[in-house]
């Protein structure tokens, strides 16, 4: 399956770091496992209950927020590197890891690279449909984008 990843950017990440089963850290790439036990032990509970509070507390239907902080980087082995990696998942990683449904939509096109720019919106667990319908509401209001060059 490795050999078979035809992206220059996932097959760096995922023979960096998914195969050998590390994870980036300030010392350097360290095992996966030990965060991996906290992280389905502690973290993940309890990034759940502040998902689900927050959803519950201030009546929301869903989050939207940049899917990254930048434009998009070109897919080539550099955008893999840690630093990149890490700056591309920042935003859509809390709520992968908490299991709530997450869509991203292009909200539009880098000025200089005319790559996609993201629009992320988070729904709370469970809350699927009424996310894919505030999502094709916002798609009407933006429409739709032509592919990158």
């Amino acid at each position: 399956m490795a050999a078979a990843i035809a992206s220059p950017d996932v097959k760096g990440t995922f023979e960096g770091l998914v195969l050998p089963r590390k994870l980036p850290a300030a010392q350097g790439v360290v095992d996966a496992r030990p965060a991996y036990d906290n992280a389905m032990r502690k973290a993940r509970p309890a990034l759940q209950k502040l998902y689900r509070d927050t959803f519950k507390k201030h009546r929301l239907d869903a989050l939207v927020f940049p899917t990254v902080p930048r434009v998009a980087l070109p897919a080539t082995p550099e955008s893999s590197s840690i630093e990149n990696f890490g700056l591309l998942i920042q935003n859509t990683d809390p709520g992968s890891n908490a299991g709530v449904p997450g869509l991203q939509l292009p909200a539009g096109l880098g000025a200089t690279s005319g790559l996609p720019v993201g629009l992320e919106i988070d729904g709370p667990a469970g809350g699927d449909r009424r996310l894919l319908a505030v999502g094709l509401a916002i798609e009407a209001v933006l429409g739709r984008l032509p592919p990158p060059k």
